[in-house]
């Protein structure tokens, strides 16, 4: 992909990712058994890392461990009781956005304060962004990966790239 001063924009293959959901009178069970984040818009690093979509909804992803396994830990976990635990890995495309303009260019699609004392690394969040859903997970500082519905993963990438040639990015200062 081509690249900005200001960020970097590369997509991340081969995550598997499982979308959980639980029905409310399951949640406690749920975030117990599986180190669920209970706390809106937070999320758990590790492998699996998980990702609080909903009071009663996840997101499970992981670089080293296929959907199937993680589906089938689930199930160990809350067999006796009702869930759903898709696979989203075909459904969703993921990137990687890396720089000191990342923080900017997420700002000037989206209606959510991207400011690092709002949006802080550990927190995640779906957001309408240029017009599609986009999930958002602050990962560092200037590092967030971006969850979007693999048939608008082309709209994306070109839309951050054409934004990213906004002089505004080019001038952080405004930002900081």
């Amino acid at each position: 992909m081509p690249e900005h001063p200001g960020f970097k924009l590369h997509p991340i293959n081969g995550r598997s990712m499982v979308q959980l959901r639980v029905r409310p009178n399951g949640v406690d069970t749920a975030c117990e058994s599986l180190q669920l984040p209970r706390q809106a818009l937070q999320w758990r690093d590790g492998d699996p890392a998980k990702h609080w979509l909903a009071p009663d909804q996840w997101l499970i992803t992981s670089d080293d461990k296929p959907s199937e396994e993680i589906i089938s830990h689930i199930h160990q976990k809350l067999s006796p009781q009702l869930y759903a635990a898709t696979d989203m890995s075909s459904s969703y495309a993921c990137f990687a956005l890396e720089g000191p303009a990342a923080r900017l260019i997420l700002a000037m699609g989206c209606g959510i304060d991207m400011h690092p004392r709002v949006f802080k690394t550990g927190q995640c969040t779906r957001t309408n962004f240029a017009s599609v859903l986009l999930f958002i997970v602050a990962v560092e500082d200037n590092h967030f990966d971006l969850y979007i519905d693999r048939s608008h993963a082309n709209y994306l990438c070109d839309w951050l790239l054409n934004s990213g040639e906004d002089p505004m990015t080019h001038d952080l200062n405004n930002y900081v």
